[in-house]
């Protein structure tokens, strides 16, 4: 289990007026395949209907055993409501070396320097 925090929409178009947090379970990688282009880059987690992140949410940290690991990026295609499908966190893992460097002061964080993305979903699912 993990936690994800945020101040994102908690009903239609209506957002937190304090922090929210939720209780979310990892999705093992062979499920997350299912919905996610790359499982090196990507986790999901989720668990019921409506419960994860949402709207105002994107970046928000993704939390176990008081470690942050992966951070809030986007909600499978398909999906319509929040929570209706599992949420998709980038791996904190995957940018650890870029972080570590930017925090050391070994880059500027300037989008040159941004690490490697993964191609445009559309291109493919094709």
């Amino acid at each position: 289990m993990a936690t994800v925090f945020g101040w994102g929409e908690v009903s239609k178009e209506k957002y937190a007026d304090s922090l929210q947090s939720v209780a979310v379970k990892i999705i093992p990688d062979d499920e997350c395949s299912k919905y996610a282009i790359d499982t090196d880059v990507t986790l999901c987690a989720g668990t019921e209907r409506g419960k994860g992140f949402c709207g105002g949410d994107n970046g928000a940290p993704l939390i176990s055993n008081g470690v942050v690991v992966g951070i809030a990026s986007t909600l499978p295609g398909e999906a319509n409501d929040c929570g209706e499908l599992p949420d998709m966190y980038t791996r904190v893992s995957h940018v650890l070396d870029y972080i570590n460097d930017v925090v050391n002061g070994g880059s500027t964080g300037n989008v040159t320097d941004s690490p490697p993305m993964i191609e445009d979903t559309a291109e493919l699912s094709q």
